[in-house]
């Protein structure tokens, strides 16, 4: 008989699911009493639940979750409800998963860290062709005295619109023609922060947006070095695939 990988770590017996799914469940109301909670009186765990759908990235796509979770515990409250029914090893698992994302979310650093290619501001045409041929994309953040990362980027977009103006655009007439928003966004972050971000520019009518993935949150002089990954919007497949 082939071992059950999906669920490997559950004893299917009545009383062992029924106390993970009541475990878990309590690790998630000490973690929204911890996060949410200042007054030190008693939050019932609807309360927390608005909570953690309004503040935390991602949550909201486990709505549905919560609403299960909370109506089991509430069954469960009941003496002898062992008596009438199991928790699935399915719903056990899911409410581990939904622990995990709240409490240890999968940061950008974590997910897109890579090497980003910076063009200086006032470089020439022939730099531009050469650092697209050399790394078969069209976007590259510009950085100003060749110290400082600006909130600009060169699309292939951009690079379109100037070649209808000129042969040989210069970086500066390319950025011209540049609508891409970008934006910081700390390492630390977690993927639904950069995927929210993302949706919102979207939702604001935005077509191109990246951010650029730092190891400093102070973003005033933010130089080549603290950036250390890019997010698109082509990543959010990605970003959804983890959920």
């Amino acid at each position: 008989m082939t071992e059950n990988l999906m669920y490997p770590q559950l004893d299917p017996t009545p009383n062992t699911l029924n106390e993970q799914f009541i475990t878990v469940y309590k690790k998630i109301e000490a973690f929204a009493n911890r996060k949410f909670n200042k007054t030190g009186k008693y939050m019932p765990m609807s309360q927390l639940t608005d909570a953690i759908m309004a503040d935390i990235a991602g949550a909201r796509e486990y709505s549905t979750d919560f609403e299960l979770f909370n109506n089991l515990r509430n069954m469960m409250q009941h003496k002898m409800s062992d008596k009438y029914f199991v928790i699935q090893p399915e719903v056990v698992a899911q409410i581990q998963h939904v622990y995990e994302v709240l409490t240890k979310p999968l940061t950008v650093g974590q997910l897109f860290v890579s090497k980003v290619i910076f063009v200086p501001e006032f470089a020439d045409f022939e730099t531009v062709i050469n650092l697209i041929k050399r790394h078969h994309h069209t976007q590259f953040p510009v950085i100003r005295n060749g110290k400082f990362v600006m909130r600009k980027i060169i699309t292939a977009n951009a690079l379109v619109h100037a070649l209808t103006e000129s042969e040989k655009p210069s970086v500066s007439r390319i950025l011209v023609h540049s609508q891409a928003i970008v934006r910081f966004i700390p390492a630390s972050a977690s993927i639904f922060e950069a995927e929210k971000i993302l949706l919102d520019e979207m939702k604001l009518g935005q077509k191109s947006v990246v951010l650029l993935i730092t190891k400093v949150t102070d973003y005033k002089k933010v130089r080549p070095v603290d950036v250390i990954g890019l997010i698109n919007i082509a990543d959010l497949p990605q970003i959804l695939a983890k959920k």
